[in-house]
């Protein structure tokens, strides 16, 4: 029954795109909390965005307008949305936040969308990740400026001059992923163009988490950037290799495994 009603409530979004409450209440002919709880579960797994009076269709990357630019499919997809809900539920109303790029920080990003959170600031290389929030007045997103990269799921601007406009911000959380995580070499990253970027935010945040997706574990990419235990908080999934969370527990680094049924 709760699946029928909740499969109804996203075709209508589908076919209309936006639906107020009291629409999806003569929809469904369901009470008011049970809608209620409909949409939250439904805005947790991603797939609404809860809006003040209703709710909105949520466009996902295969199915929004890119301007010609088309994401490659993702097969850690699944993974990596479990790590942006956990990240997502970290930040609180008020917060000042950084996110990186990446798809990990355009689904942590649409995850913010779909909850309760106000009067988040985020800032942010991804102009991917901007058009998760641009449209809520809930958030002020500030797009810090550069030239533009086109990663395989995401798009960023980026330069020397980025950091430039960092300079006056300072951070309570900040969200990022890396390409390459290994116990001797440390935490890398494939363009180094993002070098200056994160190493900046590492020095100016209250709390920096790296969302790591276990499958980039045992790998270099081009550009080393921080120690394995310069970063204090770590998000990543149950599959994460013993000898990462033995060294993790040994440098008490706060490891935030995430579940799977989430």
């Amino acid at each position: 029954m709760k699946e029928l009603r909740q499969e109804r409530i996203l075709d209508y979004l589908r076919e209309k795109n936006t639906a107020s409450f009291e629409q999806l209440l003569f929809l469904t002919e369901a009470s008011p909390a049970t809608v209620r709880r409909d949409l939250a579960e439904l805005a947790k797994q991603g797939k609404l965005l809860k809006r003040r009076g209703g709710a909105e269709r949520l466009f996902r990357a295969e199915h929004a307008p890119t301007g010609g630019f088309l994401p490659k499919p993702d097969p850690k997809l699944e993974e990596k949305r479990q790590i942006a809900a956990e990240a997502a539920a970290l930040i609180e109303t008020g917060d000042n936040v950084f996110v990186g790029a990446g798809m990990t920080g355009n689904l942590l990003c649409r995850f913010l969308a779909g909850s309760d959170k106000r009067q988040v600031t985020v800032v942010t290389p991804s102009v991917t990740a901007v058009l998760e929030l641009a449209s809520d007045p809930r958030f002020s997103i500030l797009l810090l400026g550069g030239k533009i990269h086109a990663g395989k799921n995401h798009i960023e601007t980026l330069d020397e001059f980025t950091v430039e406009n960092l300079s006056q911000y300072y951070f309570n959380k900040a969200f990022f992923t890396v390409d390459g995580a290994e116990l001797g070499y440390g935490y890398s990253i494939r363009n180094r163009s993002e070098l200056v970027l994160y190493r900046y935010v590492l020095g100016n945040s209250a709390a920096v988490y790296l969302m790591l997706n276990a499958g980039k574990t045992d790998r270099k990419a081009f550009a080393r950037f921080a120690g394995l235990n310069e970063i204090s908080n770590v998000i990543s999934n149950e599959e994460l290799a013993e000898p990462y969370r033995t060294y993790y527990e040994e440098q008490n680094i706060n490891l935030i495994l995430v579940d799977k049924s989430r």
